[in-house]
């Protein structure tokens, strides 16, 4: 498109006319002069960069500074408040549904896998709270470094109020900030509470009715349950070469639905003593 400014007597008026190059004209009414106009897509091409550039940097700091329980995609299920493990925020007891290594729905009971999966976890807004009724349990396996790793839980943390440990002793206070309630079920804050080593069937099934016993009243808590893992060969090698030096498990229990299991229940692997 081209601009045309049409000199007159008592006023100037343009129009607009569509023209190749620039040019002027000579009429008996006047002189034209012909003038091409800036192309509006040159125009256009800075807003759109503009737009695209505020768009990249909305999506980027949206997804940097919301919350994981806004931006998660999936909604966890509901799962029971009742059942042990990790916290849940339903009480709502029926059947959920998981999908096989084929993608399908496959119905399962909550009751029998209560808590969260590992992905669950992450893609959740899980955060211990000190100052609520949040309660880490350290399941304590043998060989795996536990001891260093409990002691370093009572010790080391920077927390605003630390656990104050006893000389000479093995045992340490972890209470909350504001009251004595403890916040760290393990072997060097509790003791073996719920037996030697006590695995994951005998701390769900005995983890809160000792913290009950203990504190003197009844809550309502969320269990944050963690462990070490080790490369299984070389824990097996390293609890052998313990037992050689002299150490026994003896007095490890092994609990099942609230009673000692029977040997047939748990059989040995050896014959004799």
């Amino acid at each position: 498109m081209k601009k045309v400014m049409i000199p007159s007597l008592d006023m100037k008026k343009s129009i607009s006319v569509k023209v190749d190059s620039d040019l002027t004209l000579l009429l008996s009414s006047g002189v034209y002069e012909i003038k091409k106009m800036e192309p509006r897509w040159r125009l256009r091409r800075p807003i759109i960069l503009i737009c695209l550039a505020l768009t990249i940097a909305g999506i980027i700091g949206f997804g940097y500074y919301c919350p994981d329980q806004v931006c998660a995609l999936s909604r966890r299920d509901v799962t029971s408040s009742a059942g042990l493990g990790m916290p849940s925020g339903g009480s709502d007891l029926t059947a959920g549904y998981e999908h096989d290594n084929l993608g399908k729905p496959v119905q399962q009971n909550l009751l029998a896998n209560p808590g969260l999966s590992y992905e669950e976890v992450l893609n959740d807004d899980f955060q211990f709270d000190m100052n609520a009724h949040d309660v880490m349990v350290f399941l304590h396996i043998q060989k795996t470094g536990g001891t260093s790793f409990g002691k370093h839980l009572v010790r080391d943390l920077d927390l605003k109020r630390p656990c104050t440990c006893q000389r000479k002793k093995k045992r340490c206070y972890c209470f909350r900030p504001h009251r004595n309630e403890n916040w760290l079920f393990s072997r060097y804050s509790t003791g073996w509470k719920c037996g030697l080593h006590a695995d994951w069937t005998e701390l769900t099934g005995c983890v809160d009715q000792e913290l009950d016993k203990n504190e003197g009243e009844t809550a309502k808590r969320r269990y944050f349950y963690i462990t070490l893992l080790r490369e299984p060969i070389a824990r097996y090698l390293s609890e052998f070469r313990h037992v050689q030096r002299g150490a026994t498990w003896k007095n490890a229990r092994h609990w099942c639905l609230g009673r000692h299991a029977t040997p047939d229940e748990l059989p040995p692997c050896y014959n004799g003593e």
